[in-house]
């Protein structure tokens, strides 16, 4: 049996950065350039480029959507499943995190902010991302 050339499945890896002290997530405003989710909130992330892994895309979208570096052992797992609507799998994480904005410098999208939790649902968030954040705070508890 000869070995096929197997193409590496498009899949999408995002997530948050964590502010424990003043119970916090940093999301991500999109713009209206964007095919999906424009003008909501959002995870940082994107889909997977070559052979990587979720956690180096993760670490790539953030490189990339906020100019900082987030180590690969410090990242957890929030969850990941298939997204039906996009027909793609979709990792979540989170990183624990005290940078202020102005460590911070957006590479695309319209804005990104620090968003306390007793407030981050009042914002437009995508579904994914309601949901996802629904999933950390009932795992905090």
């Amino acid at each position: 049996m000869g070995r096929r050339n197997m193409k590496k499945e498009k899949f999408y890896a995002g997530g948050f950065l964590y502010n424990s002290k003043i119970e916090s997530v940093l999301l991500h405003k999109r713009d209206t350039k964007t095919k999906v989710n424009a003008n909501k909130w959002a995870f940082f992330g994107g889909l997977n480029r070559g052979e990587e892994e979720p956690k180096q895309t993760f670490v790539r979208e953030i490189r990339e959507e906020l100019n900082i570096e987030i180590p690969l052992d410090k990242i957890e797992s929030l969850c990941d499943y298939f997204n039906e609507e996009l027909q793609t799998h979709r990792y979540v994480f989170f990183i624990e995190s005290d940078l202020n904005k102005s460590q911070m410098r957006l590479g695309e999208g319209e804005g990104f902010d620090w968003i306390p939790f007793d407030k981050v649902f009042e914002y437009n968030l995508t579904e994914k991302t309601r949901l996802d954040l629904k999933t950390f705070l009932q795992t905090r508890k």
